[in-house]
């Protein structure tokens, strides 16, 4: 049996117009991270291709190698990049203004609540397939995208190998959909839940994937989900 760590990037900048990259609490969560990879013994590191995922897997290396040990050089998989969330609320805000007074004040006066709301509320409709927007990627082609990543990463892997897997929180849903075999909405309404730099470890049959190439659930086991333990109290967040 192989393991897959999947581990959501460190906290991102958040509110700042330059989103896509990591906080001062997000260093420190990924330099534990790499702490606690230290004592893993992983063959294999990937990463997605955003900055933020890309600073969380070097951040990790730096305080790895600190603690005295090396990890793999980080290989980059597209499919492992984020749902396209900017692009959603880009399109869909003035839709659901339109469609619900209550957002109405996302104009003139949002407040973090109700950015916090509207964001939900258009995710949960992208999930469940009820709106989309054309160039913008669907909620069944971004599971298989998912997928098709998750699957050419544990089909590379040598019988017994432990890797770790620097990615963000929609595609730990997937991951973990994919495990139960659930629909595309709950493998997202699962992500919302899962916090900065937290570790969800899963087992799988090496020799399946080497022949077959597919996920199946059958193998594939979920062990841990969302697990925080290597981050002090002051280094959790879910966002």
């Amino acid at each position: 049996m192989g393991t897959l760590y999947l581990i959501r990037h460190g906290q991102a900048s958040y509110g700042e117009a330059d989103y896509d990259r990591l906080s001062a609490r997000g260093q420190d969560q990924a330099r534990a991270v790499g702490r606690w990879l230290a004592t893993r013994g992983v063959s294999a590191l990937y990463t997605g291709p955003l900055r933020r995922q890309v600073q969380t897997g070097a951040f990790a290396s730096e305080a790895a190698a600190a603690a005295g040990a090396s990890l793999p050089e980080p290989i980059s998989l597209l499919e492992l990049a984020e749902y396209p969330a900017f692009e959603l609320l880009q399109h869909l805000v003035p839709r659901l203004v339109a469609e619900d007074p209550k957002f109405e004040a996302l104009k003139s006066a949002p407040t973090p609540r109700l950015l916090d709301e509207a964001f939900h509320t258009i995710l949960a409709r992208w999930a469940s397939d009820e709106w989309a927007v054309d160039g913008v990627e669907r909620v069944a082609e971004f599971v298989a995208r998912v997928r098709e990543g998750l699957t050419r990463m544990l089909a590379a892997a040598a019988s017994g190998a432990k890797i770790a897997c620097v990615t963000s929180a929609g595609p730990i849903g997937v991951a973990v959909g994919l495990t139960f075999g659930i629909p595309d909405a709950r493998m997202v309404r699962t992500s919302i839940v899962i916090r900065n730099a937290s570790v969800t470890e899963l087992r799988f049959r090496t020799q399946d994937f080497a022949r077959h190439a597919a996920w199946k659930p059958e193998q594939v086991s979920l062990v841990t989900f969302n697990v925080t333990a290597h981050l002090p109290d002051e280094l959790h967040s879910e966002r």
